[in-house]
This record gives C-alpha cells, sequence and structure tokens, in this order.
C-alpha cells in the first residue's frame, strides 16, 4: 500500500516521499548531498510560507491574490500583503501588457529583456507593464522579437520560447529571475514533492508539485489531495499560456518555465534552451545574459553541481 512518511534524510532536515511498502519491507532511496539539501530548500521555500498564510486568518481567496487592487485602465496597483507569496520578489512578473491585456504573461530575465509563449505570443511595439514593490508602474515596449530555433521540431513540443528585447532597461526596483545552472539539465525527483509557484491570467499565486525536467520539458504534477499546498492548486486552462513557473530557493525565485499545457501544467525547458537564449540576448549588444542562481551551498564540499538528480 502507499503511505506518505516523513523520513529524515539527515539530523536538519526532513524530506516528503511517497514510499511503496510491500509486506512489512520499506526502500528508502538514498540521496546525495545535493539532492538533500536542494530538495528541502525548495520544500520549504514554498511551503513554510504556506503554512505561514494558512495560519494568518486570510481567507484562501485572500493568501492567492498577488494583488488586491489591479486597476490596469489607471495604472493603480496594490499587491496584497495577505498573499502567501507577498514577502517575494515578483517584480519581473508583467501582469498586463497592452496586447493580450490580463493575457499574454512575460517575464523579465535580465533588466532588458523579457520572455513568454510562442504559442501565446506578444508583438513588436507592445508594451509590457511591471509594478515594482511600492506599486510604482514602469511600462517598457518590446522592440525586438525572437524564438528560440526549432530545428525543424513543432514548436509546442520544447521550443515554445519568444525572448522580446525592451526599448530601454527596466529601473533597479524591477527585478529579474534567475534560472537554474546550464549544466543541471536533467531533475527526476521521484517519490519526492516539490512544490512550485506559478501564476495564472487573473494574477494569483498557485502551487503544483514539480514532476520532471528532462531533455526540452518540463512536467508539473497535482499535489496530494492531504498535502496543504492542494489548497493552492489550480487547473492551468485557457489563457494561462505564457505565465511562469518557478522554484523558491531560499526566499528566492528561480525561473523554470512558461506554461504550455494546461491540467497540472507542463512547457518548455529553459535550461535546455540556456545557449540559444542567451545567444539571443547577446545578438541585441546589450550585454545582458541570463543569470543562474547560486546553488554551490548545497554541494558537499569539493563537489560539482551534477548534469542529473533524481
Amino acid at each position: 500500500m502507499l503511505h506518505v512518511l516523513h523520513l529524515p534524510v539527515n539530523s536538519s532536515c526532513d524530506v516528503a516521499i511517497l514510499i511503496l511498502e510491500h509486506a512489512t519491507k520499506v526502500t528508502t532511496p538514498t540521496y546525495t548531498v545535493f539532492e538533500d539539501h536542494f530538495y528541502n530548500a525548495a520544500i520549504h521555500g514554498i511551503d513554510d510560507l504556506l503554512l505561514k498564510a494558512n495560519a494568518s486568518g486570510a481567507t484562501l481567496d485572500e493568501q492567492k491574490k498577488i494583488f488586491s487592487v489591479q486597476d490596469h485602465n489607471h495604472k493603480h496597483y496594490v499587491r496584497s500583503s495577505k498573499c502567501w507569496a507577498h514577502t517575494l520578489d515578483l517584480t519581473a512578473i508583467s501582469p498586463w501588457n497592452s496586447l493580450g491585456h490580463t493575457r499574454k504573461a512575460g517575464t523579465l530575465i535580465s533588466p532588458r529583456h523579457a520572455l513568454w509563449a510562442r504559442h501565446y505570443s506578444i508583438n513588436v511595439n507592445t508594451t509590457l507593464r511591471f509594478v515594482d514593490k511600492n506599486n510604482n508602474v514602469v511600462d517598457r515596449r518590446i522592440v525586438k522579437t525572437n524564438s528560440v530555433p526549432t530545428h525543424g521540431h513543432a514548436f509546442l513540443r520544447g521550443y515554445d520560447i519568444v525572448i522580446g528585447e525592451l526599448d530601454q532597461d527596466v529601473p533597479a526596483s524591477i527585478s529579474f529571475a534567475k534560472v537554474l545552472p546550464r549544466n543541471l539539465t536533467t531533475i527526476r525527483p521521484g517519490r519526492v514533492y516539490i512544490p512550485v509557484f506559478d501564476t495564472d491570467f487573473e494574477e494569483k499565486a498557485l502551487v503544483a508539485d514539480f514532476s520532471y525536467e528532462s531533455s526540452n520539458m518540463v512536467s508539473l504534477r497535482t499535489p496530494l489531495h492531504s498535502s496543504i499546498r492542494y489548497q493552492y492548486f489550480e487547473t492551468k486552462i485557457v489563457g494561462d499560456s505564457g505565465n511562469p513557473v518557478f522554484l523558491v530557493l531560499d526566499g528566492e525565485i528561480v525561473l523554470l518555465f512558461v506554461l504550455t499545457y494546461g491540467g497540472s501544467g507542463s512547457g518548455t525547458s529553459i535550461t535546455h534552451h540556456y545557449d540559444a537564449i542567451n545567444n539571443i540576448m547577446k545578438q541585441s549588444g546589450t550585454g545582458y545574459q541570463m543569470t543562474e542562481v547560486d546553488l554551490t551551498k548545497y554541494l558537499a564540499t569539493g563537489s560539482q553541481i551534477p548534469s542529473i538528480i533524481g
């Protein structure tokens, strides 16, 4: 039968694992130091915030809303202090654009570049809007777009990315999302349930479970119904395409992909196209490249970031 157990991986942290028990024999997976620390940072990065918000007295609807006020016509926004993700810097996420309005989301990957889904693309001369932590609005115009090369493949199968260049840098009050290291190309956590943070076209802060990253795709899964995460999960629907999906590591959002498919959610791996994206950014002449999140803190002494975990 199936059990959800919290098995101690080391003296400082637990990992939630789904174990298949046959008779009285239980097999405990073995994790490397890096996997142990990385998984637990990702788990606590979101779960701790959910638990705190859940105990705050705010309604579930209030806990999901990134903004308590979104008046796009008058450029008036108020970030909600009741949102479970309120303490995270979410200024890289655009809540509005002049083409799709609340649809066709874009996410900054540098002060001058945003990324979105090719099948739900945003045109040149469209205005992308960003809102800083103090609710000040910053608008920028898209001046150039480039899709990652498909090499003859259907772009919906792992090539669903467009890079847009803005007319000028956003100010320092607007952040950009970091990404995973270039060489970490495969993540298969298996029986470890790692949460991710994603948004929808209503600008809600939602949660799903990471399933895998392999080759050019990343896939999510629905959280266990008994998990607190399930309260913050919503099925991806029409209009959500292009919205970003993040890990949260030590209080920092790390961009994994933008949504292509509905259900639990899946899309094109940014890590798989790391070089292609950087090449597009290089051609713009701005000097910007994507920024890797520092995962060396999770390594054993003398070790390097692996290419495959799980």
